[in-house]
């Protein structure tokens, strides 16, 4: 190679070398400061308030801040414009964010998951190549208050109660007409995940039922609603209830049998330029004290019964954590649309919309 290429160091006097390392290590401590400016102190993970358990999160490595967002959409609003290490968001948002993502790595994090954890659409990826870590599941559920007569006859007729009549007016249901929809599939015995909607006999005026008994469509503050007495009843993750059940006797959460549980996710992404992943505090939420304040928080790790089953049996609300084996087996979770699908779906929801209107 004389000298070109590889050879070339063979010959930089010693002064040179120096200017070579002082350049190095110049551009390493402006990279450094580049990634404190931008992520405040060290790295940074991002989580939406109440949604985390605090003790979990003072476990974070020393070079780690945790930076709580009010809500999901501001949190991914910094996501995209902010530098970021880890953040922590619903499957469903994985397909608006992936471009945002790098590949979460660490494949052998996935393997004592669960099937259902698995799933594609909670990934964003494949096993061997995940986008997202699967760090706790909850389900939909019903919640009543000072109702013992509805919850009953919830936990008899499951999701068809939507459209009962005695209910009128009762219902804040979600404000996401795909999970509305899913639910009001279910109540026909259908998949949640069904996308060709017009071949469903009764779906319209199910769901133009279920439209017709609800108060209010919303999502980020259905629970208190209902504490308040804005409602009798609402549709909410397991994972929002479980936490007030021993605080406030007047709720009753159900989760219907006589359909598989419908499953909602909460998982760890990656945004692209991130620092590694700190395995061992991950890690961590599957075993001791630190699964206890998941569980007690109402988020479950979606690991193997034998492994859940020490620190689930201690939990009052151990059948809304988790629905146990046999229901895990067939439990869904909402796939991603295409969008021919979402418009369909769009259009149908619209239509029933416009009717209860009188649009």
């Amino acid at each position: 190679m004389n000298r070109s290429g590889l050879g070339l160091a063979q010959f930089l006097t010693r002064r040179q070398l120096l200017t070579t390392i002082g350049l190095g290590v110049g551009a390493t401590a402006a990279l450094r400061l580049w990634r404190g400016q931008g992520q405040q102190e060290g790295q940074q993970l991002l989580y939406v308030k109440g949604q985390v358990p605090q003790a979990w999160l003072q476990r974070l490595p020393k070079a780690w801040t945790a930076q709580p967002r009010p809500g999901m959409e501001h949190l991914v609003a910094d996501l995209k414009s902010e530098a970021v290490d880890l953040a922590m968001v619903g499957e469903a948002w994985l397909p608006q964010l992936r471009a945002q993502l790098q590949p979460l790595g660490s494949p052998e994090l996935i393997q004592p998951l669960l099937k259902a954890a698995r799933d594609p659409a909670v990934l964003g990826g494949t096993i061997d190549a995940p986008m997202a870590f699967p760090w706790a599941f909850g389900s939909w559920v019903m919640v009543f208050r000072n109702q013992p007569d509805w919850a009953e006859r919830g936990r008899q007729e499951g999701w068809s109660l939507l459209a009962a009549a005695a209910l009128q007016d009762a219902w804040i249901l979600p404000a996401s007409p795909r999970v509305v929809i899913a639910l009001t599939l279910q109540s026909l015995g259908r998949s949640p995940n069904t996308t060709n909607l017009s071949l469903v006999p009764g779906l319209a005026a199910r769901l133009a039922a279920v439209v017709r008994r609800a108060r209010a469509f919303d999502s980020r503050h259905a629970l208190t609603r209902l504490v308040n007495g804005y409602g009798s009843a609402a549709v909410v993750p397991s994972w929002t209830v479980i936490p007030q059940l021993l605080r406030d006797q007047r709720l009753v959460a159900v989760r219907p049998a006589i359909s598989p549980p419908l499953l909602g996710w909460q998982v760890l992404v990656r945004p692209r330029r991130a620092a590694p992943i700190p395995k061992p505090w991950l890690q961590a939420s599957t075993k001791g004290g630190i699964l206890n304040n998941l569980l007690q928080a109402g988020f479950c790790p979606p690991l193997p019964m034998e492994d859940l089953q020490p620190r689930l049996a201690q939990q009052p609300s151990a059948p809304l954590l988790h629905p146990g084996d046999k229901p895990m087996a067939q439990a869904e979770t909402l796939q991603p649309l295409s969008p021919e699908e979402s418009l369909r779906y769009q259009q149908v929801w619209d239509e029933v919309v416009g009717e209860q209107r009188g649009v």
